[in-house]
């Protein structure tokens, strides 16, 4: 009996490390880069990817918006893509092309409303990643402007913070590159989906970061460092 009882323990712990296996072989075959890319978090990001890829956007734009070419526009950086609002800016460019001399867009006429508004969707969130990075950085200068971060903060963050009430002590309680990094991207990265009406503020964040200079976010570190707490 207590044979048959070990040689069952046996292949129940082969069958668990198979399980194991067959699992991180799959997380690995997911997270497998391809000609496009790497595939989105979510199932409406990979729709917006199919987009993206399947019109050959990252010939010209790059797989992360980073290797433009041939004139195309930085879509990293461009104010324009910055302000866009559920592709009513991006598919207004994106159906008509841009058929000038320098960067001889073509025009993709037959995309519908919902593949404007998923390949809208899927370039933010390339956008979000890229400038994230750049802002945490290794290489991010110092100094800032308390009085701009203060008139910065007004304008765009006081109708849902508080330095004297939600963020009091901020400054005191996290480094350096933490208190960076939650200012850029305060909460998770990806809005899961489902969730829309809890992630309102979150969205404004992700709105925000996309459009950050290099000195908003110095000047807006220099105001949460100075305001009296």
């Amino acid at each position: 009996m207590s044979g048959i009882l070990q040689a069952g323990s046996r292949l129940a712990v082969i069958a668990i490390f198979a399980m194991i296996s067959s699992f991180a072989s799959a997380q690995t075959t997911e997270t497998k880069r391809d000609a496009g890319g790497f595939p989105a978090p979510t199932v409406a990001l990979e729709r917006g990817r199919t987009v993206y890829v399947l019109n050959a956007c990252h010939f010209c734009h790059g797989i992360d918006l980073t290797g433009a070419t041939m004139g195309a526009a930085d879509l990293m950086h461009s104010p324009l893509v910055g302000a866009d609002e559920k592709g009513n800016i991006i598919g207004a460019v994106v159906l008509s092309g841009k058929p000038n001399l320098q960067t001889a867009m073509p025009q993709y006429p037959d995309l519908t409303k919902a593949q404007i508004e998923d390949l809208a969707a899927y370039i933010h969130y390339l956008r979000q990643v890229g400038r994230y990075k750049e802002l945490t950085g290794p290489t991010q200068p110092g100094g800032g402007d308390a009085k701009a971060g203060e008139d910065y903060f007004r304008a765009n963050c006081s109708n849902c913070h508080s330095m004297t009430s939600d963020l009091a002590g901020v400054a005191k309680k996290y480094d350096g590159a933490t208190l960076r990094s939650r200012l850029l991207r305060p909460g998770l990265a990806i809005t899961p989906e489902g969730s829309d009406a809890i992630a309102a503020g979150r969205k404004q964040h992700l709105k925000l970061l996309e459009r950050y200079s290099d000195e908003d976010v110095q000047n807006l570190l220099a105001y949460l460092k100075s305001a009296k707490q």
